[in-house]
């Protein structure tokens, strides 16, 4: 096994590819994430822009950086999907959670891809955004959906019943463009059993870590970038991966 890039004994981080990387895991009871949605809009000189100007609505859009793998086209998206899900699926022990965040436009793409990858494909759970700007004549884009799926059958030996709907603000000052509250990730974890490891290839800024350590959870993060690996890992030295949590209302 490669030697981790952090590892405080209940978080490690990898900074790499995820599909090399997972080859070498195994024990996963949870792989909870939120991976490149490739989204952005319709055609393809939309999902080619930068994920800056696909994501980010504010005077702060230059100091967040740019992150990879956001470019695909439907059909390989879908086959990238496929891919890495496997391989996620390899790590894991039998009847492990797999939670993943996406939008509304790759969330037939994503519920394909789940199956693709071996995983049986149990429900989706809502994201609610308060706040988010209102569109006058049309529905408002305030929820990100949660793929939840499991390795088999499900485990049913410990009280791990949540409600699919969760309410709670997008963080106010991001550390990445797509970083989700840790509260959120909390909500998620809710469905994993006390003491299990839980892998996140596509770990950003750290939030499923953070709220893994929080839950008492073990937890392995991977990313490609090695500026994302260097802010988790900084935060979670520090004792507190965000300036966080701190949410606005």
């Amino acid at each position: 096994m490669r030697r981790p890039y952090f590892d405080d004994g209940s978080v490690r981080i990898y900074h790499g590819d995820c599909l090399e990387i997972m080859a070498e895991l195994e024990g996963v009871a949870a792989v909870v994430t939120d991976p490149p949605y490739s989204s952005g809009g319709a055609f393809r000189g939309d999902r080619m822009r930068s994920t800056v100007e696909k994501y980010v609505n504010s005077s702060t859009a230059a100091y967040r950086p740019e992150f990879a793998g956001d470019s695909r086209d439907q059909r390989s998206f879908l086959l990238w999907c496929g891919f890495w899900m496997a391989a996620a699926r390899a790590a894991s022990v039998p009847g492990a959670v797999f939670c993943s965040f996406i939008d509304w436009r790759q969330l037939p793409t994503l519920t394909d891809a789940v199956q693709m990858g071996g995983w049986t494909w149990r429900n989706v759970a809502t994201w609610w955004k308060p706040g988010i700007r209102m569109q006058r004549g049309a529905f408002s884009s305030s929820a990100e959906y949660v793929i939840y799926a499991t390795n088999g059958a499900t485990n049913t030996d410990f009280d791990g019943a949540v409600q699919n709907v969760f309410r709670c603000p997008p963080v106010a000052d991001k550390e990445h463009i797509a970083e989700k509250p840790v509260e959120v990730m909390r909500w998620v974890l809710s469905v994993v059993r006390p003491g299990g490891l839980v892998l996140d290839p596509f770990m950003g800024s750290g939030s499923t870590l953070r709220a893994a350590k929080d839950s008492g959870l073990v937890s392995i993060g991977i990313d490609v970038d090695e500026k994302n690996c260097e802010i988790a890992a900084r935060r979670l030295a520090q004792g507190s991966l965000f300036a966080a949590d701190q949410v606005a209302l």
